[in-house]
């Protein structure tokens, strides 16, 4: 078999509600793997907490994490950040409609307002590891703290308790700034990243760095945030829990990510 890339989103794609790879999705990619197929999981998540679902399959599959800001090369981890500017923005309008945001780096999160792990629990999957306890977290204490870190906050993410006017009016304050890349994994919240920076991007730049053309690159997501990174490969897959619009734009819907979606697809695909 000619070598093929795939993508794959985590939250509704990869993983259950219990935030497990299923078995029989698993078993289809270690096959493929053995047969020249290279993987890559691409994730909003920090790198820290993406490797934490890498683990569940094997050390082989490749990371893209924040959005596309952090991508392996090889044994080179490729990184953007989001940049004073654009950190000042974001801390000024999100504090000042009483909004809640993590920074990240690779290992770390920074919060404002409200405490990671008071958060829901579909919105701290998206930000730590462990529910109990605050290891790898640290208060923004005002704009100079913040500044002071500008160098190694990578993206954020600005959550609120459910879908509100406060965050609509925060997304388009934010995009008018035209200093960060603005778009939401869930109704709840704004994920944060450089400008002109999406997985999409990355996609590019790995596809380049093997040398593998458009029409061997396959793209799993569930959500808008993965509609870039579906356009930009050959065969971009949504999946049966995906919203009408991403399965419209497309090339083929499969399976939910309760139902082995990826797995049944791969199959289908490669057989």
């Amino acid at each position: 078999m000619k070598p093929h890339l795939v993508f794959m989103d985590i939250d509704g794609t990869l993983i259950d509600n219990h935030q497990n790879v299923l078995p029989a999705t698993k078993q289809v990619i270690e096959r493929l793997q053995r047969e020249g197929v290279i993987f890559y999981i691409a994730t909003g998540r920090m790198l820290s907490l993406a490797k934490l679902i890498q683990k569940k399959i094997n050390d082989d599959v490749e990371i893209i994490a924040s959005n596309g800001s952090v991508y392996q090369k090889g044994n080179h981890i490729h990184q953007e950040h989001l940049g004073w500017n654009a950190l000042k923005e974001i801390y000024q309008i999100t504090m000042d409609l009483g909004l809640s945001t993590n920074f990240f780096t690779t290992e770390m999160t920074y919060y404002t307002n409200k405490k990671p792990w008071r958060l829901s629990r579909l919105a701290r999957v998206r930000v730590m590891a462990d529910k109990m306890g605050n290891r790898g977290f640290e208060k923004i204490q005002d704009l100079d703290h913040l500044q002071q870190l500008s160098s190694q906050i990578i993206n954020g993410i600005t959550i609120d308790d459910e879908p509100s006017a406060r965050l609509q009016e925060a997304k388009e304050r934010l995009m008018a700034t035209k200093l960060l890349a603005v778009s939401s994994s869930s109704p709840n919240n704004l994920e944060l990243i450089p400008r002109r920076i999406s997985k999409a991007t990355a996609v590019r730049a790995i596809m380049d760095k093997y040398q593998i053309p458009v029409e061997r690159t396959l793209a799993f997501g569930n959500d808008m945030n993965d509609l870039e990174m579906i356009r930009a490969v050959g065969t971009g897959v949504a999946m049966g829990n995906s919203p009408e619009l991403l399965k419209k734009e497309a090339d083929a819907v499969t399976e939910s990510n309760l139902e082995n979606g990826i797995g049944k697809f791969l199959e289908r695909y490669f057989n």
